[in-house]
């Protein structure tokens, strides 16, 4: 068990989040201890949806974990905390969608029908998280040809499942992506005039390039000619 232990939570993650998301997830490597349920999930890394420029939606470089080690084998897995600190959220948004909501419709309904392991899991294993916080993001923000880096607000949900008694892996991922949607939404991103204003800028910047090299271009060419 001892050995064991960090590859399971390792590979959960990978095949649940992976089956669920519909894109690719990947942990560098997993830490808990099998006697406390406390440990650290490092390296994770949540590909971009088909269709998105940018490779990751989320970079977590450090995940800390609590797990009530009792509830591993059993029908609910109890996750007493889960806190990220600094992670790296990749925004990219459309005209009508963005990639946040592009995940969100990726989930399978709760009750579909399927023959994944991972989306019928309302017949497996159910989890409660009693409490998972998000802090100090780096939120970058992709529109168009321009990025920007926002503010967000730090992210607190209490008791994912806990009313109910117990929900699904896709729900409690539901639920946190359509909290950190809400947050991005209500955070105070750039408006138009600010993302015009640095089209412009590089617009500006590459002509002055281009410019300088034409130049320098002429002036080797009027050497060779002399």
């Amino acid at each position: 068990m001892y050995f064991y232990f960090d590859s399971l939570v390792k590979s959960g993650i990978e095949v649940v989040g992976s089956s669920v998301l519909g894109t690719a997830v990947t942990v560098e490597g997993a830490s808990v201890s099998p006697l406390n349920g406390q440990g650290n999930i490092s390296g994770l890394r949540v590909e971009n949806p088909e269709g998105y420029n940018s490779q990751y939606a989320f970079e977590l470089d450090s995940v800390a974990v609590s797990i009530n080690v009792g509830s591993v084998f059993s029908d609910v897995l109890e996750v007493d905390s889960i806190t990220i600190v600094q992670p790296t959220i990749t925004y990219e948004t459309k005209i009508t969608t963005d990639n946040i909501r592009a995940l969100l419709a990726n989930l399978p309904e709760s009750g579909a029908a399927s023959s994944s392991s991972a989306e019928s899991d309302e017949a497996g294993q159910q989890i409660i998280i009693h409490e998972l916080r998000i802090l100090d993001s780096q939120l970058n923000l992709v529109a168009a040809i321009v990025t920007a880096p926002v503010a967000l607000a730090d992210i607190e949900i209490r008791d994912i499942g806990g009313e109910g008694g117990s929900t699904s892996a896709v729900n409690a991922v539901r639920v946190v992506l359509a909290e950190l949607s809400r947050s991005i939404l209500n955070a105070d991103l750039p408006s138009l005039d600010l993302l015009k204003e640095s089209v412009e800028e590089r617009i500006e910047d590459g002509a002055q390039r281009v410019e300088e090299a034409v130049e320098d271009l002429g002036g080797r060419l009027r050497g060779l000619l002399n």
